[in-house]
């Protein structure tokens, strides 16, 4: 049976510093992972919009926020717009190059 020998504090500490550098949120892969999130809280927003649009055309019951600035659903389609603008150029940064090893 073989067992392989554990890191040493200082090797784990080296791995970790690097998949944090390799994969933090400024990293190319992060924002690909930032954009592929922000495309459900789009779709939900969309939803808001609709709901919200149809209080207003009488075809649904009251919104969840009935007043204020979160009210309207120009504010939830806008806000939907520009999180799926912000999920597609995200969505285009530029691959990370793989190292031969």
């Amino acid at each position: 049976m073989n067992h392989s020998h554990p890191m040493n504090h200082s090797q784990m500490m080296s791995s970790v510093l690097r998949f944090v550098q390799l994969s933090g949120p400024n990293s190319p892969d992060g924002l690909r992972l930032l954009g592929l999130l922000l495309t459900p809280v789009a779709v939900g927003a969309g939803a808001l919009a609709a709901w919200r649009f149809g209080v207003d055309a009488g075809w649904t019951s009251t919104f969840f926020i009935a007043g204020g600035f979160l009210s309207h659903w120009q504010v939830w389609c806008a806000f939907a717009i520009s999180a799926e603008g912000c999920a597609y150029v995200l969505g285009r940064a530029p691959r990370r190059a793989t190292a031969a090893c």
